[in-house]
């Protein structure tokens, strides 16, 4: 069930209910001795009309320092409390949210962007941050003061208080329309620098194909559009928020001067003492910084649910990969893989059909196709990357659904096309957050080819590497990946495409050390070179999503098919080569 922005907010603030009792009653000490320092010195005044003493002012002096004190005190721990709290509540949600992300499937993250769930983490958080602390805490302050003060005024004349509150019903229909304006606008604000965030995000990932095709200068003008749309959106607020003080002040101001010209009259008149002018006059004065306080208070509390907004968006998306069946397997596999009359659709449009295969323990199945024949989405469904419906896959004639994700995918070493590796060091992304002995990691680069290359680095297996691993070649990147879903050593290998970048010799030694490591594991290889293939127990052509071809290399080599055809076109690039 979905839960609303207010809601999300409100479970964090609850947890920390002691906190804010505390806080409330620090604000309520801080406002408290604040305006004792007033009332004090409205008696001090009084008092020079009658005898005086130095004794009596240098108490009167004592007094109203020693409430500043106090009151400073107050405001110190009141300001520990709320500000500390709030800072735990963004390490909080921050961490929940991370923590909900990672749940989340992969169909997720192909529609959102990787600036946007950043931006949402960092800009649209702090604004929460800013929501549930400093304005938490000035909305109460606010509270407190008028409270105190309008008590206290009322004591001294109630005619001139109520000459004094007498603009805050435009005041506070001002704050409400400024306040549903700011909302709306600094919503757009955030989506817009959202996509600042995702272009910041995607130029800096594809820095070298900038420089390569020279298109610096189009990514500045490119960014400038986004940031110069970021910069209108601000002043489109900032039009709107400029107005509020100016308005406020203005009519504080008026009030101010309205109380002194009818408060004067008033002590001229004897009604009120020149001490209850002051006193009341120090007491409206204070009330000017709450009526500020309150509009941008709501210029908080409007930026911080809009963000929150947006932040309860990745909050209330649910993974679409869940267990169906009643009960969770979690067991070791052995590795048999079966596809029955398996379909599967992406975001609609049709990618496989009518798969039937069958795939036993320990057999090296390759698959062939042109791109966009649906190679990479076969093998994704096993470890179920995407949701696949109930009774077209199997693993050991149990139904995929049926196993626990966490137990299945830790059987299962899968290399994608798209290599990622981790701004660690080598050893770090070969074991991969596991506590892994040397031994074990250095064996898993050996059969992956890459141990050589490893030992050639002037720090080894600590050598740290650039972001996703920039500081490796193409090729020393996938066998690294290779290393590190080897290390597991899995009941079903996924290797797709991942010699792209290697050698032929390279290649064909890490096959020899598959076949003698992993003869017990049932390894899926998907390629366009015939050469990786070619000693695979079988080997699948796909096209446009179906089986097309199927049978051993001399098998397809006979029928004269799709294979036949790819082979005789890469011996002859071969040939030509060697010429």
């Amino acid at each position: 069930m979905e839960k609303s922005a207010s809601e999300i907010i409100k479970s964090y603030i609850f947890r920390h209910n002691r906190m804010w009792r505390w806080g409330v009653l620090t604000i309520a000490m801080t406002t408290t001795f604040t305006m004792a320092a007033p009332w004090i010195l409205r008696h001090a005044i009084d008092a020079l009309r009658d005898e005086v003493t130095t004794e009596k002012l240098l108490l009167y002096a004592g007094a109203i320092i020693g409430a500043t004190i106090i009151q400073g005190i107050f405001r110190f721990l009141m300001r520990q409390t709320m500000i500390v709290t709030s800072r735990n509540i963004e390490y909080e949600i921050r961490g929940d949210l991370f923590n909900h992300i990672l749940t989340l499937d992969r169909p997720y993250f192909d529609k959102m962007p990787t600036g946007d769930i950043m931006a949402r983490m960092t800009n649209d958080l702090l604004a929460v941050r800013a929501m549930v602390g400093p304005g938490i805490m000035y909305f109460m302050t606010t509270i407190f003061t008028f409270v105190i003060a309008l008590t206290l005024m009322s004591i001294i004349n109630i005619k001139l208080t109520l000459m004094a509150v007498a603009p805050m019903p435009i005041i506070s229909g001002l704050t409400y329309f400024v306040g549903k304006e700011v909302h709306k606008r600094y919503a757009k604000i955030q989506e817009q620098y959202s996509k600042i965030t995702a272009e910041v995000q995607e130029n800096l990932s594809g820095i070298r194909v900038i420089k390569a095709y020279v298109q610096e200068e189009n990514a500045v003008k490119r960014f400038g559009r986004f940031n110069r749309d970021y910069i209108n959106k601000n002043l489109h607020m900032i039009r709107i928020w400029g107005l509020f003080f100016p308005v406020v002040f203005g009519f504080a101001g008026a009030a101010v001067a309205l109380v002194l010209w009818l408060g004067g009259n008033q002590v001229i008149n004897g009604v009120i003492t020149l001490g209850d002018l002051v006193a009341f006059t120090a007491y409206l004065m204070l009330l000017m910084w709450p009526m500020a306080a309150l509009g941008w208070v709501i210029g908080l509390y409007q930026r911080g649910m809009a963000s929150m907004a947006r932040i309860a968006k990745i909050y209330n998306s649910a993974p679409i990969i869940n267990v169906s069946s009643n009960t969770t397997i979690s067991r070791e596999i052995q590795g048999k893989i079966e596809f029955k009359n398996l379909s599967f659709a992406y975001n609609g449009k049709p990618v496989i059909s009518d798969i039937n295969l069958r795939v036993d323990p320990g057999q090296t199945i390759a698959i062939l196709g042109h791109t966009g024949s649906g190679k990479s989405s076969l093998v994704s469904l096993i470890p179920r990357i995407y949701p696949i419906p109930r009774g077209m896959l199997f693993i050991d004639d149990i139904d995929v659904n049926d196993f626990a994700l966490d137990s299945l995918r830790s059987q299962i070493g899968f290399v994608a096309q798209e290599t990622i590796l981790f701004s660690q060091t080598i050893q770090s992304n070969i074991s991969f957050g596991d506590e892994m002995p040397e031994p074990s990691v250095k064996e898993s680069a050996e059969i992956a080819g890459i141990a050589k290359d490893i030992d050639g680095f002037p720090s080894g297996y600590e050598t740290i590497l650039g972001e996703r691993g920039i500081t490796l070649s193409g090729g020393q990147k996938q066998r690294t990946a290779l290393a590190r879903a080897l290390a597991i050593r899995p009941k079903i290998l996924v290797l797709d495409d991942v010699f792209s970048s290697v050698d032929t010799s390279t290649e064909e030694q890490i096959l020899r050390n598959l076949k003698q490591i992993l003869s017990k594991s049932t390894t899926l290889i998907i390629s366009h070179r015939v050469s990786t293939v070619k000693n695979s127990d079988l080997i699948i052509v796909l096209k446009d999503g179906q089986i097309a071809e199927t049978g051993n290399h001399d098998e397809l080599l006979t029928a004269g098919g799709i294979y036949a055809r790819l082979y005789e076109r890469q011996l002859l690039s071969q040939e030509l080569e060697a010429l």
